[in-house]
């Protein structure tokens, strides 16, 4: 049996740190929870870390400390992703001592467009999320001579229930399903979306953390790789998923959205559409173009780790997300519209 160690989780009140952090605590550690805003208990505590100094409670011997916290908005400015990404890591690293066990979260998507993580250059990356990421995982090999480094891609619930502490990331989707915010589906034909659960993250860590402080950098890569499912299938299942609830609670159901490969959208469809489009139209558009990118990913990850199929996983986690989120899964699609027709109807009308 592995011996009770003092660990430190930070992003504790997050997606995939809460969970991390109670697999942690029923694998009989000692665990403190660390996020901005504090969580209940006497092991959570509050700290904006890189932003200010380490609350006293923190500056204590630490066994493990796993970094789960992060910042997945895909638009911030490159300044602000790495105020959001790099220099909270630096300033969780300096609570580390020479024998703690560090274990960094990172993304699947770090690797950008070139594969690796080595480039400084933002131009090797789709977003300033990706490159922060990239960069974190350099800042964790420079500092430290032996360290975990955990990728995965974008994250489901629990695969009992689809529960989530936090509902972000690809949970925009759904959201925006339901909305009308998507008019069509932008994605290439044999677009891969690879998924894991929060399941799976917590209970590799915990395994990690069982296997002790590696000697040298230790990467591992979860995911479905050359077996995840395709964009249409995601967004056929979470359509489906979406209708059995809205017909449960007598709603219409959504309309299947037409594809368009990213080439057709960005040189014919978009820049014919804008001209015509409102203000929160555009908006609209502008939000949905962070996830062309992702949506049109061809060659799979190269996964260490394989996880199980996802896919009632994925309905599970829409459900789940509908059943809590009820007011966005019970919502009418806006149809999009030429705001000079919605003008001219407004003056003929006054």
């Amino acid at each position: 049996m592995t011996a009770s160690l003092r660990i430190l989780v930070t992003g504790a009140t997050g997606a995939v740190g809460s969970v991390v952090l109670r697999a942690l605590t029923a694998a009989g550690h000692r665990v403190h929870g660390v996020s901005r805003r504090g969580g209940a208990g006497p092991r959570q505590h509050v700290w904006w870390a890189g932003r200010e100094e380490p609350p006293p409670a923190l500056r204590i011997r630490w066994d493990a400390v796993v970094h789960c916290a992060a910042d997945t908005r895909w638009n911030l400015p490159d300044e602000e992703a790495e105020e959001a990404t790099v220099q909270p890591l630096r300033a969780v690293l300096s609570l580390a001592s020479a024998h703690t066990h560090v274990l960094h979260l990172s993304s699947s998507y770090a690797t950008g467009l070139t594969g690796g993580v080595s480039s400084p250059s933002r131009d090797d990356y789709r977003n300033s999320y990706e490159w922060a990421k990239a960069a974190s995982e350099r800042l964790v090999r420079t500092a430290r001579e032996g360290a975990d480094i955990v990728r995965f891609p974008l994250v489901a619930g629990a695969r009992a229930d689809g529960a989530l502490d936090r509902y972000s990331g690809f949970f925009w989707l759904p959201a925006a399903l339901c909305s009308g915010a998507i008019p069509a589906l932008v994605a290439a034909e044999k677009g891969l979306v690879d998924m894991v659960s929060t399941d799976d993250v917590a209970a590799h860590v915990t395994r990690l953390v069982a296997d002790g402080r590696p000697a040298r950098h230790r990467l591992t890569i979860l995911g479905r790789g050359e077996r995840a499912p395709r964009v249409r299938e995601i967004f056929d299942s979470m359509r489906d998923t979406l209708n059995s609830w809205r017909s449960a609670h007598g709603v219409p159901p959504l309309d299947r959205l037409p594809s368009v490969t990213p080439e057709q959208w960005n040189r014919f469809h978009r820049p014919f559409a804008e001209q015509y489009l409102d203000r929160a139209q555009l908006l609209r558009i502008a939000a949905f173009q962070v996830y062309q990118g992702y949506l049109s990913v061809t060659e799979p990850f190269d996964v260490t780790h394989q996880v199980p199929d996802m896919e009632q996983t994925i309905v599970r986690s829409v459900r789940r997300w509908a059943d809590t989120h009820r007011r966005a899964a019970a919502r009418i699609p806006q149809p999009w519209y030429d705001r000079r027709t919605a003008s001219a109807g407004s003056s003929r009308g006054s």
